[in-house]
């Protein structure tokens, strides 16, 4: 443990974030609780009274640290989940800590090594590694529902447990699955309606495409948008696909293997249509979802966020709706739909003061209420079985889809509080593989050896 703080802080320093003080409190918001509502609270957030402030019916006051407060597009409707708890728990008072995104996770690892972090702590799958690595966050495992637990679907519930213990509670997660566009299949002669089911069939249609050559206005068309540009988050989607050769990144005891069977034909796969130039070369998501708006992509991975994406990139709004299908991630090699998912999450501050009254907000929050409403907000999913398939959850087609790709999501393999630097080492070794065509066991086995020294394995 001490071993993985230093280098928790290290990282934090060499940020060059010169931050100071518990997180967010430059920025902080605060919420009061309506005085006039008396509601009693839903019953899956009822627990046993315990020792505390709580149980002796006074009001205690708890924070919550989250970036979704410092952002336009969900400060609104956090806001109203907030007072929807206090409303519902009275003896419960709710001060919100918002922290814009780019500083929330060095923040956060500030305020809880010193002590001082909030008793609700949001992250996603890369930062609650992080936070775990520097003991900041309880074990849920007692504190929370039974029932809401064995709720999670397994794959979201694995990725927020650390050495057997759950130390954080999925919210609004998003599997990455896939998107294509009509009208390229059409004029490929394929099927618009329908979806490649197989890895096989998927990339003939992206070959196909690919062979249109151009569009009317001379500009160059892919079959497939993969990203291979120099960001962590082109590290982050391969995990899918090689799981989707039966590859991994770490194997079943936790250690780093890049250099396995699975991830070479993955690799030698995304070689191949490099440089058949179905896929484009050394660009991100966000250049990929600019093409595929622009209808020069036949086929992209990306989660459920990317439908306002290509509306908006698109210039079209909900129209684009009619050239764009969708489906789950087609099978590989495993038999299976294979694709991660990225998440946000809620974990307890280890040292809280009010763990109970935490974990009521965080079975709140993942609750049938809060996520109704949140989804009707901004589209969100659910983690939990019961949720996931409520009619409400699944107005259209698309929210179906999403919610079916959830069954076969796997989390990200952050184990180690490394783990977003880890993924900008897998992204330097596709560049190399792909870009100047270097061997690619060579580059597995000294990206592996490099990141496994980074893990100090």
């Amino acid at each position: 443990m001490k071993k993985t703080l230093a280098v928790v802080l290290s990282a934090v320093m060499v940020s060059g974030l010169a931050l100071s003080g518990c997180g967010g409190n430059s920025t902080s918001a605060t919420t009061a609780a309506p005085k006039e509502t008396t509601t009693a609270a839903p019953a899956e957030t009822k627990k046993e009274e315990t020792k505390g402030e709580a149980a002796s019916g006074e009001q205690v006051t708890i924070t919550m640290s989250n970036w979704l407060e410092a952002e336009e597009a969900t400060s609104d409707i956090f806001k109203e989940l907030l007072n929807d708890f206090m409303a519902a728990n009275p003896d419960i008072k709710v001060e919100s800590q918002a922290i814009p995104f780019n500083q929330y996770k060095d923040q956060v690892l500030i305020a809880g090594t010193s002590g001082n972090a909030a008793d609700v702590i949001m992250g996603n799958s890369q930062m609650m590694s992080a936070f775990n690595g520097a003991g900041i966050l309880a074990e849920l495992d007692d504190l929370s529902s039974g029932d809401v637990l064995d709720d999670i679907y397994p794959g979201y519930l694995s990725g927020t447990t650390y050495g057997g213990k759950v130390k954080a509670l999925s919210w609004a997660p998003h599997p990455i699955a896939m998107y294509y566009n009509k009208d390229l299949f059409t004029k490929a002669g394929l099927d618009p309606e329908k979806a490649p089911a197989t890895w096989e069939e998927m990339t003939e249609a992206a070959r196909a495409i690919a062979k249109l050559g151009k569009d009317d206005a001379g500009n160059t068309l892919y079959g497939l948008g993969i990203p291979t540009g120099k960001v962590a988050h082109t590290g982050t989607v391969y995990n899918g696909i090689f799981y989707a050769y039966g590859g991994h990144f770490v194997d079943d005891s936790g250690n780093v293997d890049l250099n396995n069977e699975g991830n070479v034909e993955a690799l030698t796969w995304t070689k191949q249509l490099v440089d058949e130039k179905v896929i484009p070369a050394g660009l991100e998501i966000k250049d990929l979802r600019g093409l595929f708006a622009s209808g020069q992509i036949g086929i992209i991975f990306d989660g459920d966020m990317g439908r306002s994406a290509f509306r908006s990139s698109s210039g079209l709004g909900e129209d684009f709706d009619k050239k764009m299908g969708i489906a789950v991630i087609p099978t590989g090699k495993t038999g299976r739909s294979e694709t991660v998912y990225t998440e946000h999450q809620l974990g307890v501050f280890a040292k809280s003061e009010h763990k109970e009254a935490a974990v009521r907000l965080v079975e709140y929050l993942i609750g049938k209420d809060a996520m109704v409403k949140y989804h009707k907000s901004n589209a969100v999913l659910s983690a939990r079985k019961s949720i996931a398939t409520l009619p409400e959850m699944n107005e259209d087609y698309f929210m179906e889809v999403f919610n079916k790709q959830s069954e076969t999501a796997s989390p990200l393999p952050a184990t180690n509080a490394m783990f977003d630097n880890a993924m900008n080492e897998v992204t330097k070794a596709i560049e190399r593989i792909v870009v100047n065509n270097e061997d690619i066991k060579t580059v597995l086995e000294e990206t592996n050896k490099t990141i496994k020294e980074m893990y100090g394995q």
